[in-house]
């Protein structure tokens, strides 16, 4: 199965979250980037449980607000992932 983002939202002007379809074992990807001098910082968690497969570039304090942003909004982008995305009008 591919694996496709769907856009969810802009934080801060510059921080982009994106997330996977629901996988046929559950699985959610949220991707976070930020654009920087050198390309981007990238950071990809595992929703329900959160976990952190990777981060590159993103400083602790910028790592902690991802995770506040991912707690604060994992409902909604469970919900939307289950549906296959955002309906865009």
């Amino acid at each position: 199965m591919k694996l496709m983002l769907y856009p969810y939202a802009e934080f801060s002007g510059t921080l982009i979250v994106t997330y996977s379809q629901e996988l046929e074992d559950g699985t959610i990807f949220v991707h976070f980037e930020h654009p920087c001098d050198w390309g981007f910082k990238e950071a990809r968690y595992i929703l329900s449980s959160k976990e952190n497969l990777y981060s590159e570039g993103f400083t602790e304090a910028e790592k902690k607000n991802n995770e506040r942003i991912l707690n604060n909004n994992a409902r909604l982008i469970s919900k939307y992932a289950k549906l296959g995305g955002i309906p865009f009008a």
